[in-house]
């Protein structure tokens, strides 16, 4: 049995919790640390989990093999950090951390503790984005050359001290949600070399509220990223991948509720060939479950964690770091 310490009992803990709960099998949640006591015995009450008031209390205190770090990010690479000196495996949810140094510390102290460490870079296990690439891969569409993806969305009713607002916590759109779309034109491109952006600067949308990321890659190809969350309250949660390639054109369009809260829903990948259009509908798996599957796996079967690795969480907060330099100067950043 893998016993977990969930960091951070909000809405990303809860969902952490629930599947390590409910859905996985060979784990369970014994212990849950979070700064809001009254939020966090909630949590503990209904995950049957011990209440710790500090990640050092649960470390010293709690037999725990897993320690889930779903914090708001400038926590991510000192919570890090601490579990594997204490050679805990660590599920740290993205963007890695703040800086590039943070990321770099984090990555080291993980590697000279020999643990297992996995970032919460979800798009890889999304079953609309997972078929997306098995298309590229098979190559009959030829070689991708393009790829614009966005995530465009309200700014969420849910955080504690509305830290979506405060960039101090959570970076703004362009750290917090871009990594993800980053993260995965990079698992299709590769390695990213240049990179300039536009956007807007709103204090009261925690930053850079709106950008729009232009990302060239060492192979050649192209992309386009854009993150907003300064839609109005009807806008729906959105997101868009379109990737073309040599001898066709993929295309995923998704709207999924206010705040994700529908993301079950269909709506089929679009393939626009030369001699006709092709619809495939896509197995719906939880993603989030399927994270953790491979996770877990990794885990009891001790093998090598090769998907969403602390290299590719550095990568994907390289580029969303270099993007919000572009921004503010008005200049083409070279990686």
């Amino acid at each position: 049995m893998i016993k977990v310490g969930i960091i951070g009992a909000g809405w990303a803990g809860n969902i952490h919790a629930n599947i390590l709960t409910n859905e996985i099998d060979g784990s369970e949640v014994v212990a849950v640390v979070d700064k809001n006591e009254t939020k966090a015995k909630e949590f503990s009450i209904k995950y049957n989990s011990k209440y710790y008031s500090s990640i050092d209390e649960l470390l010293e205190k709690e037999e725990v093999d897993l320690v889930v770090i779903s914090t708001t990010t400038p926590f991510h690479s000192d919570f890090s950090i601490k579990a594997a000196a204490a050679k805990k495996i660590i599920f740290c949810e993205k963007p890695m951390a703040f800086t590039l140094n943070e990321a770099d510390k984090m990555i080291q102290t993980v590697q000279e503790n020999k643990v297992k460490c996995m970032i919460g870079h979800v798009l890889r296990f999304w079953p609309e984005y997972v078929k997306v690439k098995e298309i590229i891969d098979s190559g009959v569409l030829g070689k991708p050359i393009h790829a614009v993806s966005e995530r465009l969305f309200t700014i969420p009713t849910w955080p504690e001290d509305d830290w979506y607002r405060k960039e101090e916590l959570g970076g703004g759109i362009a750290l917090d949600a871009q990594v993800h779309d980053i993260d995965y034109l990079s698992w299709i491109f590769g390695k990213a070399k240049k990179v300039k952006a536009q956007g807007v600067y709103d204090k009261n949308y925690g930053g850079w509220g709106h950008i729009a990321t232009q990302i060239e890659y060492e192979g050649g190809a192209s992309g386009l990223v854009q993150a907003s969350l300064m839609f109005q309250k009807t806008f729906p949660f959105t997101m868009l991948l379109r990737v073309l390639c040599e001898k066709g054109t993929i295309e995923w369009n998704f709207r999924a509720g206010s705040h994700l809260e529908e993301r079950g829903k269909q709506s089929p990948i679009v393939i626009y060939k030369q001699d006709g259009i092709e619809y495939v509908k896509v197995e719906q798996v939880d993603a989030y479950l399927q994270e953790w599957k491979y996770f877990i796996k990794c885990i009891q079967e001790d093998i090598e964690v090769e998907n969403a690795t602390v290299e590719h969480g550095r990568n994907a907060l390289e580029v969303s770091l270099a993007s919000i330099q572009s921004a503010k100067t008005g200049n083409t950043v070279e990686l």
